[in-house]
């Protein structure tokens, strides 16, 4: 109640000056003079206690409570309510009554229609009111005489009124000497805007300090979904770096752990990497590893294929646009480059770039700065870029369909990609890989590959690199049947006609040195696997020094 108190104190200052004003002007008795103060007297002293009460009272209910004790004693009456519209319910009802306890239980459960009644009336019409015979009055609800077993013989009502409605009307019943006359109608007139002001600063408080409870459960109820999305961002990103960790990418070769040891040199510095291998090797894979083991791992990583997509609409995806600055622009649009602000921006296919976004991104790189689509200024950015292809690039600069100063930026640090079928020795490795992600992934009881499946798939090269591999292994697992292995016959007709027809997938049509390579490769991938690429347990099982199976390996890409 500290905003209504502070919301009354002018009201109260001001009838306290007219209080005192008033009287300044009266003689008042003093002591020895009247054994009582004349009525007047009493009347400007309740008013004066009642303005004062504005200041004691932190309740409402005591406000009022106090305030109807004090009008039933000056005005020597038989009851005082205050009965209020219930604008919801469109009724009044009685909130406060000096009656005694048996009949205040009867008045809350009353209620009023607002056409009805002499306290209807009043409050329709806002005009105070003396009935000195209630019953001669055919407005008279004697409803409430009815259940109350009170009789109504005279009454005041006044209307309760705000600065912008009527929210009630305050009754006073049945004088004890005498009638009610036009002082008493005064004296209450200049009581009510008290009443209804307390009143209003009343409900505005209860408004104020439930729309403060309903904000301080909306900060709770904030406070905990920020510290959720926290936790959860931040059990994501333990996620998403445990998943591009470099000993999750699959592979033990020669040609790989190459790769490896590369790509630990570039993951803490801001060097333009670019990736280079052909389609399904893992271009992006490698890109994201690189970028969540390093420093701007808590940053974003966004990706572009920049293959056969429009200038402008590829313009407006890494730069950004302004509203209208082409047709179907409706709004601004930020650019990867500005989101990834101090994260990474992977180019796949950057060799597909036309002459003219080959000059803007020539720009970012040389300036670190953007200019959006139909922009006149420029943007600060701060990138790292790592690009991707499956071209040649040294000879599409030959050929002139790549910038030369383009190139040189592009390919500071290059990782090439050995395609799968220069990494035969990891095809097994990688196959049980995909055997146990879609057998989780289906819920499906495979217990693994035969052998004769796991050497057909060595036999057969993978143009398709780890992708086509990947797929494989998805279909043949949903050719075979609950529990069993997957066997060569569940594998594709183009798998299995590679490996038919000789022994470890030897072509009698070959010549005899193609054939020999063929068999010693097959054959070194067979203990490699065997000795699960133990290189002295395999060399010694064959035979050969360390350095001699080194030599073979190299030249069979294992």
């Amino acid at each position: 109640m500290q905003q209504g108190r502070a919301s009354l104190n002018p009201l109260a200052f001001s009838v306290s000056t007219f209080l005192v004003t008033t009287m300044s002007k009266k003689r008042i008795a003093k002591d020895g003079d009247h054994p009582l103060l004349s009525r007047e007297h009493q009347e400007l002293k309740s008013l004066w206690d009642i303005t004062q009460s504005l200041y004691q009272y932190l309740n409402v209910d005591d406000l009022i409570r106090h305030i109807i004790r004090q009008i039933t004693e000056v005005m020597q009456a038989e009851a005082v309510s205050v009965i209020l519209y219930d604008e919801g319910k469109d009724e009044l009802v009685f909130c406060w009554s000096s009656d005694i306890p048996e009949r205040l239980d009867k008045l809350e459960e009353i209620r009023i229609p607002p056409d009805h009644g002499i306290a209807g009336s009043v409050f329709k019409s806002g005009k105070a009111e003396i009935i000195l015979d209630v019953s001669n009055d055919p407005r008279h609800y004697s409803t409430v005489d009815t259940a109350t077993q009170f009789r109504t013989e005279s009454m005041i009502a006044v209307p309760l009124k705000t600065k912008e409605e009527t929210i009630g009307v305050l009754e006073v019943l049945n004088k004890i000497k005498g009638d009610f006359d036009e002082k008493n109608l005064n004296f209450l007139v200049t009581l009510a805007p008290i009443i209804a002001m307390a009143l209003d600063n009343a409900r505005m408080c209860t408004e104020l300090n439930r729309a403060y409870s309903e904000l301080q459960l909306a900060n709770k109820d904030k406070d905990e979904l920020i510290a959720q999305t926290r936790n959860e961002v931040a059990f994501l990103r333990r996620e998403v770096e445990r998943h591009y960790r470099f000993d999750r990418i699959i592979g033990n070769s020669e040609a790989m752990l190459q790769v490896f040891r590369l790509c630990e040199r570039v993951i803490d510095s801001d060097i333009t990497v670019l990736v280079e291998g052909e389609t399904g090797t893992g271009k992006e894979l490698i890109a994201r590893t690189i970028h969540f083991n390093g420093s701007r791992k808590n940053n974003h990583f966004v990706s572009q294929n920049c293959g056969g997509i429009p200038d402008t609409l590829l313009a407006s995806e890494l730069f950004g646009h302004k509203r209208g600055s082409f047709t179907g622009a409706v709004r601004d649009k930020k650019g990867l480059f500005e989101i990834a602000h101090g994260g990474t921006v992977f180019l796949d296919e950057v060799g597909e770039m036309s002459p003219a976004m080959q000059t803007s991104l020539l720009r970012v790189l040389q300036e670190g700065e953007i200019k959006p689509l139909g922009s006149d200024l420029s943007k600060k950015v701060d990138v790292r870029v790592i690009s991707a292809t499956n071209k040649n690039l040294e000879k599409e600069v030959q050929e002139g369909r790549l910038r030369e100063d383009l190139f040189y930026r592009l390919s500071v640090f290059a990782i090439r990609l050995p395609p799968l079928r220069e990494r035969v020795g990891d095809i097994p490795v990688l196959a049980n890989h995909f055997v146990s992600k879609f057998r989780k992934k289906t819920k499906k009881p495979v217990k693994g590959l035969s052998q004769e499946a796991l050497d057909a798939l060595s036999a057969y090269p993978f143009p398709g690199n780890v992708r086509e591999l990947e797929n494989e292994i998805e279909r043949a697992l949903a050719m075979v049947t609950d529990g069993n292995l997957i066997e060569w016959s569940n594998l594709s007709a183009k798998i299995r006609d590679t490996s038919a027809g000789g022994i470890h997938g030897i072509k009698p049509r070959h010549s005899l040195k193609e054939m020999v390579e063929t068999l010693e490769k097959s054959v070194l991938v067979e203990k490699i696997r065997e000795h699960q690429g133990n290189k002295t347990r395999v060399a010694g099982d064959l035979g050969l020094s360390r350095n001699g199976l080194m030599k073979k390996m190299r030249r069979y890409g294992l």
